[in-house]
């Protein structure tokens, strides 16, 4: 069995409890206007390029066999004719060019994982499966978790929630907390920001709750200037959490909108509508963090994550 991966990040701290790997996923449902992670969109490798380590020397397009590679252009990878076969990255003695998305089967992540045993129990982290959607490889986690929990490994999974409900039933009984993205509660406003409704994903939300009552959950809601960082969605999601969660929900974490990762879309040749927005300064931040508080009822703790700019004089 193998699964598509972007990265393994080890010794993370904002992805659970304690020192974790955070495993990414590549392939998402989404395409949220704010996505840090571009590059776990798609459900297949592709193929980037860094500007800084281009020398120029065309071995790429020599390499390429469907004549997709041409260093006159902006972004040199026509993604109309590249089949990712990798050859050209191969050709690149600068590493310049670089295949984003590895296959990795269950006994190689698992060994992998393994090498950080000692950091992650010493300090009662975990494995947190992230991505993109990793439910939507949940074969795959589920054969892994097996192998992991037979080590006694706490385990995450942070999801969006849109997958199917085969995906959750599977492997939510490895898991020993649920990080859940609630991005904006107004559905026409979800589709707009991120491509889907969110019916599903809230329907997801009440099954984890209703089913899986042992998980804890952690909520992170991605606070994005004009657009889901406003007063009435934070409201609106304090009550969902309130009124459908109680007694489950242990953290509700307010993330901060930021633009670096800029760069990830730079080379994947891709626009970001998002590069120039300005970051919220920290008024802003705490007002919204106010809001959650009131909306939340006590409900779950209340916390604001991320960079925020000064605020302004008056």
């Amino acid at each position: 069995m193998k699964a598509l991966l972007t990265d393994i990040c080890p010794l993370s701290t904002h992805d659970g409890p304690g020192l974790r790997t955070t495993v990414f996923f590549k392939g998402c449902p989404l395409r949220c206007i704010w996505c840090h992670n571009p590059e776990t969109q798609q459900v297949f490798p592709e193929t980037g390029w860094d500007r800084s380590k281009c020398i120029g020397c065309k071995s790429c397009e020599a390499a390429c066999p469907h004549q997709a590679i041409d260093l006159h252009r902006a972004f040199p990878v026509d993604k109309t004719v590249c089949k990712n076969c990798g050859e050209c990255v191969k050709g690149c003695p600068s590493s310049a060019l670089f295949t984003m998305g590895k296959t990795w089967s269950v006994d190689e992540l698992y060994n992998q994982l393994l090498k950080d045993e000692i950091f992650i129990k010493r300090s009662n982290g975990g494995v947190t499966f992230s991505g993109g959607e990793p439910a939507m490889q949940y074969r795959f986690i589920e054969a892994l978790a097996i192998k992991l929990k037979r080590k006694k490994f706490h385990l995450a999974l942070d999801t969006c929630g849109m997958a199917p409900k085969t995906a959750f039933k599977t492997v939510l009984p490895y898991m020993d907390l649920v990080l859940f993205d609630l991005k904006e509660m107004d559905e026409r406003k979800h589709y707009g920001f991120t491509g889907v409704k969110n019916g599903q994903i809230l329907k997801t939300l009440i099954f984890i709750h209703q089913n899986f009552p042992f998980l804890k959950i952690w909520i992170r809601t991605p606070v994005i200037p004009g657009m889901t960082g406003t007063e009435e969605n934070i409201r609106s999601i304090g009550k969902f959490i309130t009124a459908n969660l109680s007694g489950q929900v242990e953290k509700w974490e307010l993330c901060a909108f930021n633009n670096l990762c800029a760069a990830k879309y730079d080379r994947l040749g891709l626009t970001w509508s998002l590069r120039d927005t300005a970051l919220l300064n920290r008024r802003q931040a705490d007002q919204l963090l106010q809001e959650a508080s009131l909306a939340a009822c006590r409900a779950c703790a209340v916390s604001f994550s991320g960079l925020t700019l000064p605020c302004p004089l008056t």
